[in-house]
């Protein structure tokens, strides 16, 4: 992501595109391809290491509170990497340059975040952008006052004790990315590897370790790759090497078109061992450009880094930063989110588990990844293309006889599922489900592009007594619905052979609820309580799949009593305001809006996890479609930035659903 700001600034992607349009087309992608077929190969005898999941990683896309997306979306992808930290406020700029509400704001998030991220089943990799929390996201005022100005890094000294010590506080283990693209002005307008630059970057990376001992320091996070701009990265290397500040995990990011993750990380490794540095973890902290982030692409990055060495990655984020919609990979339908093909990507993807084999790599602009896992007994492979490919394919898997436990039979199931670039999509397309035979050592198998952008998951069981017919469905994890409030769960759920019509079916189910024939739970909840549902699909062969969950009923929806707090952070001409609606009352507000005035003359620009409009002095905002429930003592935060010219006095009283509160 070229810029990182929040909602609205939609001229400042442009601007800063445009700074990057010269060095981007030195690289073009792949032109489209049609008609022409294709052969690529899997050598499932030769293994290369464990898998590592590298490349289900996310650059914002989740709520400011952590809560959402919901743990159906999340759990199933395997999330080894998660980079934030800004953007709930306009940071330490707008607190005046000292640890004020708005930093705190960010702090808060990065906590609740990691919190989610780190701990329990997920433990993923959680990177803080720091300049992000200092409020340098391309939307900062152009008063700035930037790290180290006129030689003084005191109030920088001040900014690092007070952010990372208040996150060491919270016992949660954080990576500190210490600024986000120097070489892009918007975000750092010093001048990469300027004398000033190398001021902020020392005496941060000393500060960190001085009071985080033992806390991962990242970075360059550049936007150029080393073949794109070598002279940039052997300056820096040759600086942090000299000052003992090189960071313990380099970063870069791969959104050019035609950034290979394998070529950069060798180019990467390369810089490396000319300047005499030891090989050191590689982080490609945002990738895929803007215009490629489709299904068919983002399978062929994902192949890609799982070959290139990285030890995590990123998906870059073009709309940010605090829709929950985990970097574009989820789309709105019917007032709830649902999967995209791009989700089931990373979905496929995470079955990619046990050791990764060598393939034929690229072939053209389409390429193949593949793993064997011994313990769950599968072969799994993920095919996508970084261009237009459309037509017939071949993928050869060879070295079945050294896989006893996969081909002993002489024969494999093959499955292949089809992943078109579409959102919403419910689920993979089956397009091959058969028993091929296995005698030679190896099998072919046959797929079609028929679209742009499709891209394709291929799996390998065992033959034998069992069909290989397999209905997984997806947990949505647990539920909360208040008394009298609408639901709305959507049941995914894949199956391994083709052309199976499903049926589901649900038990449990709180009263007032009931699931569909296409798998959707909708009602109106009508008692409280803790319910054990077990959702069920069936397809027409009589295989089933089922998963269970607890879905919990509160207390009666209603307007309730409330208190608003409105946390402003100013500048001349511009701020941001941070509220939250807390719920006084006994009953659980179920859908909010909250109405007040302006008693000056701001103009709200722009806002997060709300819906704000405004007509004259009149403000309403309201709830996003994940945070519309309140329950009795909780609350809900939003906030919006805006500009104002003579008067910027805070509102004095609001309503909630017409009801006046504290």
């Amino acid at each position: 992501m070229r810029t990182m700001m929040k909602p609205g600034r939609a001229v400042l992607t442009a601007v800063t595109t445009l700074t990057l349009a010269v060095p981007l087309s030195l690289s073009a992608a792949a032109p489209g391809r049609a008609a022409s077929s294709e052969s690529l190969s899997v050598n499932l005898a030769s293994t290369r290491s464990p898998v590592t999941g590298v490349g289900e990683g996310f650059l914002y896309g989740v709520s400011q509170d952590g809560t959402q997306p919901a743990d159906q979306f999340i759990q199933p992808l395997g999330m080894t990497a998660y980079r934030g930290g800004g953007h709930a406020s306009g940071g330490w700029i707008a607190d005046g340059y000292q640890y004020g509400s708005g930093t705190k704001a960010d702090v808060n998030e990065v906590i609740a975040q990691a919190k989610r991220f780190t701990q329990g089943s997920i433990h993923a990799q959680y990177q803080v952008i720091l300049s992000d929390v200092y409020g340098a996201d391309g939307g900062q005022p152009s008063s700035t006052t930037w790290p180290c100005d006129n030689g003084s890094c005191s109030n920088w000294v001040s900014f690092i004790d007070s952010t990372v010590g208040a996150l060491q506080a919270s016992g949660l283990k954080v990576a500190y990315d210490i600024w986000n693209e120097p070489d892009i002005s918007v975000f750092w307008a010093r001048g990469m590897n300027s004398t000033q630059y190398f001021q902020m970057w020392d005496t941060a990376a000393k500060e960190i370790r001085r009071i985080a001992p033992g806390a991962l320091v990242v970075g360059p996070s550049v936007a150029f790759t080393p073949q794109q701009n070598s002279g940039e990265w052997q300056t820096w290397l040759a600086h942090v090497k000299s000052a003992g500040t090189l960071p313990d995990e380099i970063t870069n990011h791969n959104e050019s078109d035609g950034d290979d993750p394998v070529a950069v990380a060798q180019s990467i490794n390369s810089a490396l061992s000319s300047n005499g540095i030891a090989s050191l973890p590689l982080s490609s902290n945002e990738y895929d450009p803007q215009d490629q982030q489709t299904a068919g692409q983002i399978a062929w990055y994902l192949a890609r880094f799982a070959q290139s060495g990285y030890a995590n990655a990123m998906l870059g984020n073009w709309n940010c930063c605090q829709t929950p919609n985990l970097t574009g990979i989820l789309a709105q339908s019917g007032g709830s989110w649902q999967p995209t093909g791009k989700w089931w990507d990373f979905r496929a993807y995470a079955d990619m588990t046990g050791t990764s084999v060598n393939t034929s790599g690229q072939v053209n602009s389409t390429a193949i990844a593949a793993s064997e896992d011994t313990a769950n007994k599968r072969a799994v492979a993920i095919l996508g293309d970084d261009g237009t490919f459309t037509g017939a394919a071949s993928i050869t898997f060879n070295g079945l006889s050294s896989l006893s436990w996969l081909a002993g039979s002489g024969s494999v199931n093959v499955s292949v599922q089809r992943i078109p670039d579409q959102a919403p999509l419910s689920a993979p397309q089956v397009v091959l489900s058969q028993t091929m035979s296995a005698g030679s050592g190896s099998i072919t198998v046959p797929v079609t592009f028929q679209a742009a952008h499709d891209a394709f998951a291929i799996y390998l069981t065992p033959a034998g007594s069992s069909t290989g017919d397999t209905v997984t469905v997806t947990n949505p994890g647990s539920q909360t619905t208040a008394v009298g409030g609408a639901a709305g769960l959507q049941v995914h759920a894949t199956d391994s052979a083709a052309g199976q019509s499903l049926t589901y079916s649900a038990t449990g189910l709180p009263p007032g609820l009931s699931i569909n024939s296409s798998g959707l739970i909708s009602g109106t909840a009508t008692t409280a309580g803790s319910y054990s549902v077990t959702a069920t699909v069936t397809d027409s062969t009589g295989a089933s799949g089922s998963a269970s969950f607890t879905w919990t009923i509160t207390g009666a929806s209603g307007g309730g009593t409330c208190q608003v707090s409105y946390v402003k952070n100013e500048w001349p001409g511009g701020f941001t305001a941070n509220l939250t609606v807390t719920n006084t009352g006994s009953g659980t507000v179920n859908g909010w809006t909250l109405g007040f005035s302006f008693p000056g003359d701001q103009k709200v620009t722009n806002a997060w996890n709300a819906t704000v409009t405004q007509s004259g002095t009149a403000v309403t905002a309201a709830n996003a479609s994940y945070n519309g429930v309140i329950a009795p003592g909780g609350n809900a935060q939003f906030g919006f930035q805006g500009t104002w010219a003579n008067n910027d006095t805070n509102p004095s009283s609001f309503t909630l659903n017409g009801t006046a509160c504290n």
